[in-house]
């Protein structure tokens, strides 16, 4: 059944419906600005749960994205384990839902709103349990919408498995293109859908021990991973050399093959490929090469 709520009812019913979830959690909301309540009391208590599935869709500002959105909320929302993040320039709806109810309100997840605005909202039981018409119908619109709209980043967790059950190995970004956002250059459309699938690892039992030499070797190139990266030409510029000069180093000490191919030993060094939206594909290089050149 359909409520309508409104006030400090619809406060707690729509902060409720963030904290109680498990599986899912859907927060469609075109402005969005985390205050310390937000952060404390409800999304901090979903951060060490895995299996659940956060879809976060904002839009408006197409000029510029961080009037919708705060840069550090979306920094916030890059560490959790299993989440998505949706752009839609044209969305004015908002929708907050998790497994079990969902509410269709005026309300953006935004402060400000809670604390001074009169706003408006039915809450019914979630469509993946039945639900009510409303709420089936809300829920299948907000997934069409969604597979049609710009996916700017996904984080998914890695499980082994095991007999009963799956084992937690943590998680991994399978796609941040946050950047290409902001700097307007979405070019097209990616559907959070094509990302869905969970993903296990085989993890075999390793009891070899290697030597401190070794040891300090791996966590070099671990940090080299870590750090910031550079092309060719920017590298150059830190020791004042030329783009063909920091290729002709690259391939001398065997870490590329050319301008275009890293060997694997390039690799182990942290060096990797870099692909835009448009793929566009470039070679960029840990800082901490440039003391080769």
């Amino acid at each position: 059944m359909a409520k309508f709520l409104t006030g400090k009812q619809l406060t707690d019913e729509l902060c409720a419906v963030i904290r109680e979830a498990r599986k899912d959690l859907l927060i469609v909301s075109p402005y969005i600005k985390l205050d310390e309540y937000f952060k404390n009391e409800l999304f901090n208590r979903l951060k060490g749960n895995a299996n659940l599935h956060i879809l976060i869709a904002f839009g408006k500002n197409q000029n510029n994205p961080w009037r919708s959105i705060k840069e550090e909320d979306v920094e916030y929302f890059k560490e959790f384990p299993n989440i998505s993040i949706v752009y839609i320039p044209n969305l004015h709806a908002k929708y907050y839902a998790n497994e079990k109810r969902g509410i269709i309100t005026s309300v953006n997840l935004y402060d400000y709103s809670f604390d001074n605005n009169v706003e408006f909202g039915v809450i019914s039981e979630n469509s993946l349990f039945g639900g009510t018409d409303i709420d089936k119908q809300a829920w299948n619109e907000t997934m069409d919408v969604l597979s049609q709209s710009y996916t700017v980043f996904i984080r998914r967790p890695n499980y082994k498995k095991k007999f009963l059950g799956k084992d937690y190995l943590g998680s991994e970004t399978q796609l941040d293109l946050t950047n290409d956002l902001v700097n307007g250059n979405l070019s097209k459309k990616v559907s959070v859908f094509d990302y869905m699938e969970e993903s296990y690892v085989n993890v075999q039992e390793n009891n070899e021990v290697i030597t401190r030499d070794e040891y300090k070797a791996n966590q070099l190139v671990e940090a080299r991973k870590n750090e910031k990266k550079h092309s060719a030409t920017s590298l150059g510029r830190l020791k004042g050399k030329r783009f063909s000069e920091v290729v002709s180093v690259m391939s001398q000490k065997g870490l590329i093959l050319d301008k275009n191919t890293i060997t694997e030993e390039g690799f182990k060094e942290g060096i990797e490929y870099k692909e835009n939206n448009k793929g566009d594909k470039w070679i960029v290089y840990p800082e901490s090469l440039s003391e080769l050149l």
